[in-house]
This record gives structure tokens, sequence and C-alpha cells, in this order.
């Protein structure tokens, strides 16, 4: 009969050694599998960023520009503009108050110191304020320029595709008091155009509709009527 050779039972502290060397072995294998997955991954969107690998998505990782909001509704003048002769402005002016004539006269006024009128005429509703200039693109610098001339209003823009500016006068519009004197130094022709303190570039201001009839605008440069040909004035030469 041969002998059963009988293993000594393990330790207890021999027991707790071999139990940690095991735990920290699988440790180190599961952390070093994760570095490994987390640096392909890594690598794998790298190339996708750059363009070198198709990536699993069809759209393009863009980000979307920024929407600028604003409660200013006032554009900006160009920048140290200078204010246009009164010659060069043509304005109809109406009549937003309950005071009969008011448009007439202030547009006397105004032609008076140069400027062009195209007509007087009642608003259709009445307005409470001293002075509203309404103008289009074209006349961004027409309605600053008009604008020097009172002393309070409001400017507003619209769809019209015309110079031609709507004055409208309101109930606090004062005669003799709302229209600066010639000689008020806001009329100095060397000043540049006055920036409100809120204002925004033309193309972020949100434009009314415009009038169904607004005015030709006599400044319109007319089309040159074309001058006689060389061979035409010297056959009229020869005829003479």
């Amino acid at each position: 009969m041969v002998p059963v050779t009988q293993t000594p039972p393990e330790s207890p502290n021999r027991q707790r050694v071999r139990v940690r060397r095991h735990r920290r072995e699988r440790q180190v294998l599961l952390f070093g599998v994760l570095v490994a997955g987390i640096a392909l991954i890594g690598i794998f969107f790298a190339g996708v960023y750059k363009g070198d690998v198709s990536g699993p998505f069809s759209e393009p990782f863009v980000t979307p520009p920024s929407v600028f909001e604003t409660e200013v509704n006032i554009p900006c003048p160009p920048t140290d503009a200078l204010p246009l002769a009164p010659t060069e402005v043509a304005l109809r002016v109406f009549n937003g108050t309950e005071r009969g004539g008011l448009a007439g006269t202030t547009a006397d006024d105004l032609e008076g110191r140069g400027f062009v009128t195209v007509g007087a005429a009642n608003w259709s509703q009445d307005y409470s304020g001293t002075t509203r200039i309404i103008y289009g693109e074209k006349g961004l610098l027409s309605a600053y320029t008009l604008s020097t001339y009172f002393t309070d209003f409001e400017l507003v823009l619209d769809t019209r595709d015309s110079a031609v500016l709507d004055l409208v006068l309101g109930s606090d519009y004062v005669q003799g008091e709302s229209l600066r004197a010639q000689d008020a130094p806001a009329l100095d022709p060397e000043t540049p155009l006055v920036r409100p303190q809120q204002c925004v570039p033309l193309d972020l201001v949100v434009a009314e509709p415009a009038p169904r009839t607004i005015p030709d605008n006599p400044l319109a440069s007319a089309t040159p009527s074309p001058s006689p040909s060389a061979s035409a004035s010297a056959d009229a030469s020869a005829d003479e």
C-alpha cells in the first residue's frame, strides 16, 4: 500500500498574500485593456476629425452660427459721414395732428432752407411724437441729414426702393421750437453726423413695409441725351 502524502494546510498569511497578488494581476489586466481601448478610440476619432478616416455619421460636425438678436432697430450712419446739402434731400411732409395746415407751413420752412419737397398731406392716423422720419436703405444719409434739423425725432426704416423721405409731424411738434434755428451749431455742414448711442449695422435692422405709393425722386439723375457723333457734325457742316 502506497502511503498518501498530505499537503500541509496553507497558513492564513500566505493565503492572504496569494489572494492580494491575484487581485492585483486582474486589476492590472483590466486597466491595461481599458487604456488600450481608450487609446484606439482616440486615434479613430482623431482620424475622423482630420478627414483621414470615414466616420460612422453621415452628417459633418458643424457648429451652427450664433444668431445675433437685439431690440435696437436704428441703423448707424457711416463713420464720420458728413450731412448732405439740403438741396440733395427730397421729402414729402405729413400732418399727423388735428392742427390744420401744419404740413404745408413746415414744408415751406424746409423749402426755404433748400430741401426739395414733393408734397404735403395729412397722415392716415394721429401721431403722438414730435417728428418721424421714414426712409429706405437708399435714404439713410438723407434721413440723418434731415434729423439734424429737429430737436426730437424718430427714425423708421421701411422697404421703399427710393431715397425720398417721409416726414410725419406729431402732436408734440411745436412750430418755432421743434425745427432748429438756421444758425444752430448742430447744422454745421462740417460736423459729422451723430451716431446714436444704440445703433446697429443697416443689414441687421428689420424694415417695415413701405407705403404703396412713393413719389418719384426729382433728384434722381436723368439719363443724358446722346451727343451727336463727329461724322454727323461734319455732314451738318458740309450741308451748311
